[in-house]
């Protein structure tokens, strides 16, 4: 007796999804994972491979794509990975340094420090700091404003009467005059 007709055994469909992940610039990758969305596993059945992004600890802030090397002979695998890695700005906050002049002086230079967050990668900050004060401003306490940037990072500035304007000196000597009495 010889059989003719022989059984087919298809590969069974399978929807793996990647699981949406953030992450800080400047901080590691998460662990990347993924949930089966259509389809099944069966019979204690696992898939080999892993899971992998182009996306580095110091990539640009944006979406980034995962992709997959899960695999198993028994299972026709449909992989969603499109956009599943989110790398958000990093919190940075500058605050102006105080500085004074006298009136009449030309200002001085406006520096800044970081106050709370940290410049990573060897990252700079382009722009810089200005004031409405000039040199003939009256005396008094002014603001200093920001156009630095990176982004990369969410920048709070701090420059609310970061520049004074102190009274000038003078003095004032009497001149002599005679007169007969």
């Amino acid at each position: 007796f010889v059989w003719t007709n022989k059984l087919g055994i298809n590969a069974k469909a399978l929807t793996v999804t990647a699981d949406v992940k953030t992450k800080t610039y400047g901080d590691v990758n998460p662990n990347l994972t993924y949930s089966v969305t259509s389809g099944s596993l069966v019979n204690s059945d696992t898939l080999s491979g892993s899971l992998a992004t182009s996306a580095t600890q110091y990539s640009n802030v944006g979406n980034y794509d995962v992709t997959s090397t899960l695999a198993n002979s028994n299972y026709a695998i449909t992989f969603a990975g499109t956009n599943k890695l989110t790398i958000g700005q990093k919190a940075l906050t500058v605050t102006a340094d105080a500085v004074s002049k006298t009136y009449g002086d030309v200002n001085p230079s406006l520096t800044y420090a970081i106050t709370s967050g940290s410049i990573v990668n060897s990252d700079t900050l382009s722009g810089s700091l200005a004031t409405s004060a000039t040199q003939y401003s009256n005396v008094g306490n002014y603001d200093v404003t920001s156009s630095l940037a990176n982004s990369n990072y969410d920048i709070t500035f701090v420059g609310t009467n970061k520049l004074g304007i102190n009274a000038k000196y003078l003095t004032v000597t009497e001149d002599v005059k005679k007169k007969t009495y």
